[in-house]
């Protein structure tokens, strides 16, 4: 039923409108039945008048108790209602376009030390700890750069990608939809042989950590499928993302696909 309340609660104002639109045509359509019925002469004629008049009777009550039960919503039902099911959807936030700072320039110093931010200052060379995985590859200097081409450079490891795609994707629920007690998760999760997925919430309820609703990673592939089916008539409500990511046969993360919902208990 909260379904209902929301759609009427939101939709008021054009449910009246046509509502009244309808009493309008159909009031029109019983006056014109009315008099010619009045007018008849012919048993026919009359049928006719009378079909037509009862046909306009049923849709002015039909308008009229749609537009009492939206009144009768607003009026005691909507105030009831918690507030954080009246509130609009949350739009997603883009965590992956998160401005960056300008770096600042070496050297820069102070407004007082104009003279030693003019000079130029020599960062020390910082050694950074080797990616995981790639432990036993060297930085190319000047001298293997040339020894590289020739030999060819060794084919370098997918990059993770970080958004929605054909073949990593959730279609149901929709992005910034409302999610009632049961999550029923549909999509397509296709990146390649042997791979796995997994689907995690980050939300109210889970402290603002990625927990997992299922009990072990899904096997791929599934397209346009079910992917997973989590009860949350037991969590906090609000708005909470879902991060469906994709393993390869190692575990290692080959990419991620994530919305936002608002659950609603």
């Amino acid at each position: 039923m909260d379904r209902i309340y929301l759609f009427l609660i939101r939709n008021d104002v054009w449910i009246y409108i046509i509502s009244v639109l309808g009493l309008i045509w159909y009031l029109t359509e019983f006056i014109r039945a009315q008099r010619s019925l009045q007018r008849a002469m012919f048993n026919l004629e009359r049928e006719t008048a009378t079909s037509v008049r009862n046909h306009a009777l049923s849709f002015m009550l039909f308008f009229a108790a749609v537009i009492g039960v939206v009144f009768y919503v607003n009026r005691n039902i909507a105030p009831d209602l918690p507030a954080e099911l009246l509130l609009p959807s949350t739009p997603t936030p883009n965590i992956f376009a998160t401005p960056l700072a300008s770096p600042t320039p070496l050297g820069t110093g102070t407004a007082n030390s104009t003279d030693q931010a003019s000079e130029p200052v020599l960062a020390a060379t910082v050694t950074l700890p080797p990616l995981p995985g790639f432990e036993g590859f060297a930085e190319p200097t000047l001298e293997s750069e040339s020894s590289a081409e020739e030999i060819g450079t060794p084919e370098a490891s997918p990059t993770p990608f970080e958004s929605c795609n054909p073949t990593l994707t959730i279609t149901e629920p929709l992005n910034g939809g409302l999610v009632f007690q049961q999550l029923n998760i549909l999509g397509t999760a296709d990146t390649g042989p042997d791979h796995q997925f997994i689907i995690e919430l980050n939300g109210p309820q889970t402290v603002g950590l990625w927990a997992p609703i299922m009990q072990e990673n899904g096997r791929q592939p599934i397209v346009n499928g079910e992917l997973a089916v989590a009860d949350l008539s037991q969590w906090e409500q609000g708005p909470y993302l879902v991060r469906l990511r994709a393993l390869d046969g190692l575990g290692n993360e080959l990419g991620q696909c994530i919305i936002q919902i608002t659950l609603v208990n």
